[in-house]
């Protein structure tokens, strides 16, 4: 009997910006946060040194001696009250973050296409 084997392709993200946020990562993979849920981040450009090292010098300061900067590309801080609305938007199948202009422009195309805007 013969078995064909599929050779395993290599799966590189696509990144849509050079903005996001750094959130600290410990050693584990886990992301540090507060009781809150707020994580421990900054706004930065990829590979902005400033910016990273501002973060450093939080989780200095948190007394986490271990661990490293993780950047998320993209994405933002938003406050609780920007998340609560971001929750209402999904749940009226709109886009949840109307900054997120690639999802905005998709919203839009689509709803063109079905002829509601």
């Amino acid at each position: 009997m013969y078995m064909k084997t599929a050779k395993r392709m290599k799966v590189t993200p696509v990144e849509e910006v050079n903005w996001g946020i750094y959130v600290w990562q410990m050693p584990d993979d886990s992301i540090v946060m507060d009781e809150d849920g707020n994580y421990l981040s900054i706004p930065s450009i990829r590979g902005d040194i400033r910016q990273i090292q501002k973060l450093k010098n939080a989780a200095r300061s948190f007394g986490l001696d271990e661990g490293k900067p993780l950047f998320f590309s993209g994405h933002r801080q938003v406050t609780d009250e920007e998340l609560a609305e971001q929750k209402a938007r999904a749940e009226m199948g709109m886009v949840p973050d109307p900054q997120d202009m690639p999802a905005m422009m998709e919203y839009i195309k689509d709803a063109r296409e079905m002829r509601l805007a």
